[in-house]
């Protein structure tokens, strides 16, 4: 394989060729999602247009491209980089040292990461052609990621959101320089009823009637959950709920949404983007997205108004399950955070994986302490089902 300007390495005929595009629109939609196929929403052409586009934080995107002498596409993969503030993962003690450093040096610690991953949500970013070696596709698309980093200086790559049945598959990673690193866990349902009625069956008394009595009470107070499929117009105001949300977390803060990001995703996915709009006399008390495909639904940015949550939250996630178990969808993914929730509703929490490669040794000892600094203590599992498989 030979370097050739602008980005992009170029081999032989006859042997893989890999370009760099900088916007998703130089690619054709059809091919691109040739790879994707129906079942992975979150890589599509069109999700993928959506994000680039919602101008979220300083990130500027990247789409490596393995094509073989014929011209057939191989593999794909969406790469970003966005700054991160990492001293929000240094041990408390440490913490004051930062703030005294930066009052002289406001960058410290502030590093600009090349991710690879579906960008905004949790999933890994590769798709690679079914029936042919993905090993040498793996590392052409591996060097493309390395070139991004260097041509932006990004000294930390961090290819991410790998679950562990998904590890095996990209083990060639291991033999490029790559540490593996644990990540949060995704808080997941698997579906296994075929109604909603089933699903609270299936649960133990106690949990059961705690849900009910939680929906009960919302519906009280006037609380009703509606699915809107045109949303566009709501997007100021689910910024502000986001926002709300994003202050009061816990963990690492980073992705700070805009309201493209939602007007975007109305106009760039149709009905495979809904909103859980949570109203109480025609006001809006919180929302949900979801994302749909052939086999998941997939809950992304939540948020409510301010004061007591009032059941909000449960609100919420109860319509994200009715409607993943109505659409029979393989798994219910309701992504990081708000673990004892999630899991009061059902969701097991799976541990995640990433790839982490830098030149600072420093960079790959903090990415190590990422679990631990965004959920310092996470919840016992509660066991929901009478006959938990």
């Amino acid at each position: 394989m030979t370097e050739a300007a602008g980005g992009t390495a170029v081999a032989a005929a006859g042997e893989l060729r890999v370009d760099i595009f900088r916007s998703i629109e130089e690619i054709d939609a059809s091919r691109w999602d040739e790879l994707v196929g129906p079942r992975a929403v979150i890589r599509s052409h069109a999700y993928l247009r959506a994000i680039e586009t919602a101008g979220v934080n300083d990130c500027r995107y990247f789409y490596p491209v393995v094509t073989d002498g014929a011209g057939r596409m191989l593999g794909h993969c969406c790469v970003y980089t966005i700054t991160t503030d990492l001293a929000q993962i240094l041990p408390s003690v440490l913490a004051p040292l930062a703030r005294v450093i930066r009052k002289r040096w406001p960058g410290f610690l502030q590093v600009k990461i090349t991710e690879c991953a579906s960008p905004h949500v949790i999933g890994h970013g590769f798709s690679l052609r079914e029936g042919v070696p993905h090993g040498p596709v793996l590392q052409a698309l591996e060097t493309a990621i390395a070139r991004i980093a260097r041509g932006e200086r990004s000294p930390l790559v961090v290819i991410r959101d790998f679950r562990a049945d998904e590890l095996a598959n990209f083990s060639v990673l291991a033999t490029q320089g790559y540490q593996q690193v644990s990540s949060l866990p995704q808080a997941r349902i698997r579906v296994r009823w075929r109604t909603y009625e089933e699903y609270l069956a299936a649960m133990r008394s106690r949990y059961r009637k705690d849900l009910r009595r939680r929906l009960r009470r919302a519906a009280t107070q006037g609380q009703h959950i509606r699915v809107s499929s045109s949303f566009g117009e709501l997007s100021t105001h689910c910024v502000a709920q986001v926002r709300l949300a994003y202050e009061r977390s816990r963990g690492i803060k980073r992705e700070v949404l805009g309201p493209a990001y939602y007007r975007n995703l109305d106009a760039a996915l149709g009905e495979r983007s809904l909103l859980l709009l949570a109203e109480r006399d025609k006001r809006l008390m919180g929302h949900g997205m979801v994302l749909v495909d052939e086999a998941h639904l997939v809950a992304t940015s939540f948020g409510r108004e301010a004061g007591p949550a009032g059941d909000v939250w449960f609100q919420l996630l109860d319509a994200a399950v009715r409607m993943g178990i109505e659409r029979q969808s393989e798994y219910i993914n309701l992504g990081l955070g708000s673990y004892e929730a999630k899991s009061l509703m059902g969701a097991e929490l799976e541990p995640l994986y990433c790839w982490c490669r830098s030149r600072h040794a420093i960079l790959n000892a903090l990415m190590k302490l990422v679990p631990r600094a965004m959920e310092p203590t996470l919840p016992r599992v509660h066991r929901v089902f009478r006959n938990a498989e």
